[in-house]
């Protein structure tokens, strides 16, 4: 006999169209990503309000026979089915027949026991009696199976059983407690209590804070006992209200992730980003703009999550590098593309190989942020990058270079940081005569170390300015407030010559151009056209 279990149990694992069907028909009753689950879903639910109405109708008015014999026989059997398809679908026992077929003695053991242990859970037992015509009311409950917000908010509840446990311990101990003393206190004396149930009943009552009123004390010690019930009854109130509601708050996170997940698999041409800063905040704007790209956001940050969806955006609160939010995004070919912007480039490579493996054909551009990882980039087979200071300081470069030699003018640098270095060397390399004023010490003697032809320690001061002539100014302080101070300090000291600001907040490019700044090179503003430009021209490319 048991030679014969494990020649069927190696058959079924061998059979593609056994584990076909039973993944399917798994799908259909666990999967909520499952395109037939919805209308499984929509048919229980009918047959369960048509059962119980059923029931609830036959006691007033009179049913059409047909109507009964079709609950009692028909719906009775799906809902058997639909039982014997949960109890199949729960474990592959042949897998399990196959680990311990060489211990026969504690494999059966092991099946009978794994089954128990399914057939004794809650939503098993309920299933189970809501076969029952004589328990068709119960089908209600069945109700969870079929809702997924219902489900999801049930199985929060679970997770927090031992709370539960403990809290029906002390309910209990409470009520006996309370019940008791009321009993001795009031029997005999209160015509209304007429036996002990009738004590743990006013208990219960009191410590719900129900108050029927049926049940009073009448002695003074019983009223007072009445008052501490109801102060117990009302801190077990909150520590219940406590519990559920930290119990939803962690599960309506995920449900909105599976809202929005929904969403985004409805919308046409959404664009992924990853990395919510400055730089996925001005590209998420623009193709909201834009009208022709739908913007998702992946955060894995709650707070951000939060003002991100404050926004107006459809956003995913999760771990950008998990690999089922990517195989749940592209369940429809609707990604026009996924941006990973984050500022750390371990991060960056990660969810580009993590794409790349759920989905080969999977758009995806990058933010490199050092160069020097180039053919790291490169060889995660990333459809595009891009470095966004170095976006900035050629735009720079060629608009400096432009004027200081038609102009035959030097450029003088007011910081000397990483977003004007490069800029300042490249034009340097061309002959062009620059000139750096840095308060820094270090910054200081990193630009003499690089060659610049005038370095000039400032003094550490706003107050100070240098007197200008003949120059091209570029404001590239770290703080945009002090480029600002600079700005509108050389226009009132009459300086007429061209203000370069090199910015990475938006925010305070309006006040730059306030203070008198000519053109402001926007770090983030460059790169996210670059990246919008890469979207369109792969749309462009893939339509040809």
């Amino acid at each position: 006999m048991h030679s014969h279990i494990v020649a069927v149990a190696k058959k079924l694992d061998r059979s593609s169209r056994y584990q076909r069907n039973k993944a399917f028909f798994r799908d259909v009753l666990h999967d909520v990503d499952s395109p037939y689950k919805i209308y499984f879903d929509s048919f229980m639910i009918f047959l369960i309000v048509f059962s119980t109405s059923l029931v609830i109708l036959n006691k007033t008015e009179e049913i059409p026979s047909w109507l009964v014999k079709v609950d009692l026989y028909a719906v009775t059997m799906i809902f058997s089915l639909e039982y014997l398809l949960r109890l199949w679908v729960a474990h592959d026992m042949h897998t399990m027949v196959l680990q311990y077929h060489q211990k026969p003695q504690s494999l059966y053991w092991r099946l009978f026991k794994t089954k128990l242990h399914y057939m004794f859970s809650l939503p098993a037992l309920i299933d189970f009696i809501a076969i029952f015509p004589n328990f068709r009311i119960m089908r209600l409950l069945k109700l969870y199976h079929y809702m997924s917000g219902t489900s999801s908010l049930f199985d929060a509840l679970l997770k927090k059983r031992f709370e539960f446990i403990f809290l029906g311990y002390m309910l209990f101990g409470i009520t006996f407690t309370f019940g008791s003393i009321f009993y001795l206190l009031e029997f005999g004396i209160n015509k209304n209590l007429d036996s002990y149930l009738d004590a743990l009943y006013w208990a219960l009552v009191t410590i719900s804070t129900v108050g029927y009123g049926d049940i009073a004390p009448v002695t003074s010690m019983g009223q007072l006992i009445s008052m501490f019930g109801i102060v117990f009854g009302i801190a077990m109130i909150s520590f219940v209200t406590s519990v559920m509601v930290s119990a939803f708050s962690e599960r309506f996170d995920t449900l909105r992730n599976q809202d929005n997940i929904k969403h985004s698999n409805k919308m046409k041409n959404v664009v992924i980003i990853h990395g919510y800063g400055h730089l996925g905040a001005t590209i998420a704007r623009k193709l909201k703009q834009n009208t022709k790209y739908e913007p998702v956001i992946i955060e894995s940050d709650t707070l951000k999550a939060k003002a991100i969806s404050e926004e107006g955006y459809k956003v995913i609160h999760a771990d950008g590098s998990s690999a089922s939010i990517i195989q749940r995004l592209y369940h429809r070919d609707n990604i026009s593309a996924m941006l990973t912007l984050t500022s750390s480039d371990i991060d960056n490579i990660y969810f580009i190989l993590n794409a790349k493996s759920v989905y080969a054909k999977s758009v995806v551009y990058a933010r490199m942020n050092h160069g020097k990882l180039q053919l790291q980039y490169e060889a995660t087979k990333v459809n595009g990058s891009i470095e966004p200071h170095r976006v900035i300081n050629e735009k720079a470069e060629a608009y400096l270079s432009k004027y200081a030699k038609a102009e035959n003018k030097s450029v003088t640098f007011l910081g000397y940081i990483p977003k004007s270095r490069a800029v300042c060397q490249a034009l340097q390399a061309i002959g062009i005569e620059t000139v750096v004023y840095e308060v820094d010490e270090t910054h200081l003697l990193q630009a003499q170390e690089d060659g610049c032809n005038t370095v000039i320690a400032m003094p550490n001061t706003e107050h100070i300015m240098p007197t200008l002539e003949n120059t091209i100014v570029v404001c590239a302080m770290k703080d945009d407030a002090i480029n600002v101070y600079y700005s509108i300090t050389l226009r009132a000291n009459g300086f007429s010559d061209k203000i370069v600001a090199l910015s990475d907040s938006k925010e305070d490019n309006r006040k730059l151009f306030l203070a008198g700044v000519s053109k402001i090179f926007d770090m983030y503003e460059e790169s996210a056209n670059q990246f919008i430009e890469m979207i369109e021209h792969h749309d462009k490319e893939k339509k040809i």
